[in-house]
């Protein structure tokens, strides 16, 4: 009797014994498996933060490169503005590009048959030497660009008198003649107007004169082809 309740109770400790390594194991296994699961992403995290921090270095010598390309494309730019400008500034000294501004239209036209008294001799096409001392005062006034008769004025411009014509840039025209000039218009109609002048001259001489002041201007470039035969330019090397 008393050896059946021993062997009971002693199979009763044994099983809560088991039981409890049971327990314990399982919880040691538990955490076991946390421990190199959390090692693992730990790990992977290392792995990461590495990667993201050689990618933020990539990305910083990739923006250090194009802030430099940004800096050189800027210099670039503003060398070759700088090119541009000096070029059109050339182009526009020798007439070889259309330009507009503010400026002042001079008509000219010959004094009417009663004025001239049947002398002819007042034509502007024997006098044509007015148009050219109006073309001298328009140029030390600061003229940027004149024209006659839609004819850009340049170094190379020839005024000749044929027969009952003015040949202009190799064009033949006849009175009335349209003078264009950008530049200050104030200062371009004082010099023009002083009492004295090229003007003042021809007015008394009753040849009809017209002069408009303008802010809208049109000049057309030059338009027969130049050719140099003789100048070379200099090479600096040799």
């Amino acid at each position: 009797m008393y050896k059946k309740i021993f062997l009971t109770t002693l199979s009763i400790i044994l099983g809560l014994i088991f039981a409890l390594q049971y327990q314990v194991v399982k919880s040691e296994s538990g955490e076991i498996i946390t421990t190199k699961k959390a090692s693992e992403l730990a790990y992977e995290l290392r792995q990461v933060e590495n990667e993201r921090e050689n990618l933020l270095k990539e990305l910083e010598e990739i923006e250090n490169e194009l802030k430099q390309y940004e800096e050189s494309a800027s210099i670039e730019n503003d060398y070759i503005k700088n090119l541009n400008d000096e070029l059109n500034k050339y182009k526009l000294m020798a007439g070889i590009i259309d330009v507009e501004g503010e400026g002042i239209v001079l008509t000219i036209d010959n004094p009417s048959a009663e004025a001239q008294f049947d002398d002819y001799t007042n034509n502007i096409i024997y006098n044509y030497e007015y148009l050219l001392l109006i073309v001298s005062n328009l140029n030390a006034a600061g003229a940027e660009a004149i024209s006659i008769n839609g004819q850009r004025y340049t170094n190379y411009t020839e005024i000749v008198p044929v027969g009952s014509h003015l040949n202009i840039n190799g064009v033949s025209f006849v009175p009335p003649f349209e003078i264009k000039a950008i530049g200050n218009k104030q200062t371009l109609q004082s010099v023009i107007n002083f009492k004295g002048g090229v003007v003042w001259e021809m007015q008394k001489l009753n040849y009809k004169i017209d002069i408009e002041l303008t802010d809208d201007l049109k000049i057309e470039r030059y338009m027969k082809p130049i050719d140099f035969k003789y100048a070379e330019p200099i090479n600096e090397n040799e």
